[in-house]
């Protein structure tokens, strides 16, 4: 309650979350059901339309369900077939004529404010090449925030005993470059898993190099729907150009 209190009466925390995210929609619901964004957040995620094709949208542009789907408003009528205008009068309380039409998507980071060593902005969800100072490779780690209604959270790396956060590596000169997110092998319609979880599972789990080469194969081949492994390995062979996750718009 304290916290949830300090959510809503307070500044809006450095470091955010689905979770905070999600609080802040409901705080701010009467804004984004009009469209108007005056005294909203400035706040800026990602998330994923199709394969090879990110979004990015402003708050106020977004809200979430109950069972922790995104939905995004959508100006484009190629949208209008995936509107659902129950779960606007549901979560709104009225249809929000004007707004356009809610596309349910899989939600794919927030913009931390932090670049990567090259001057790339990094979302949580990214999958960063961390060297040390002295060029020693931690390895290719997934970037998240922890979840919950927590003021004082961070972004950063969560790793078996400890996280390291990019505070910790400004600090300590790491070199951290970008090399794709982990939205690969998606599944439109499983239920939504924070990506703290998914950094979770991707940074803790023991791989050889030759499975730590695929999975940093298929990090770049983002975002991306397909199960088959090979299907991934074959755009590198065919030399295809890494999918849009570097150009953010």
């Amino acid at each position: 309650m304290e916290e949830s209190n300090k959510l809503y009466y307070g500044s809006i925390p450095r470091v955010l979350n689905e979770d905070i995210l999600s609080f802040l929609c409901i705080k701010h619901k009467g804004e984004i059901g009009l469209g108007s964004k005056k005294d909203c957040p400035r706040i800026r995620i990602r998330y994923v339309i199709d394969k090879n094709r990110f979004g990015y949208a402003d708050f106020g542009d977004f809200f979430f369900w109950e069972d922790g789907g995104l939905y995004v408003w959508q100006q484009s009528e190629e949208f209008e077939e995936d509107h659902n205008p129950d779960i606007v009068e549901d979560y709104f309380g009225h249809s929000c004529e004007g707004r356009g039409y809610t596309l349910r998507s899989i939600f794919a980071g927030i913009d931390t404010g932090y670049d990567d060593s090259n001057g790339s902005r990094m979302f949580t969800g990214d999958v960063v090449l961390v060297k040390e100072p002295n060029g020693y490779e931690m390895g290719a780690l997934c970037l998240a925030s922890p979840r919950g209604l927590i003021s004082d959270g961070f972004y950063g790396f969560p790793l078996d005993n400890y996280s390291l956060t990019l505070d910790m590596c400004k600090e300590g000169g790491h070199n951290l470059e970008r090399i794709g997110t982990i939205f690969y092998q998606l599944d439109p319609c499983a239920d939504p898993v924070s990506i703290w979880d998914k950094a979770l599972t991707f940074n803790n789990t023991y791989r050889g190099k030759e499975d730590e080469s695929v999975l940093r194969t298929m990090a770049r081949y983002t975002p991306n729907f397909d199960k088959e492994v090979w299907k991934y390995l074959g755009l590198e062979i065919l030399g295809i150009e890494e999918f849009n996750w570097k150009t953010i718009k």
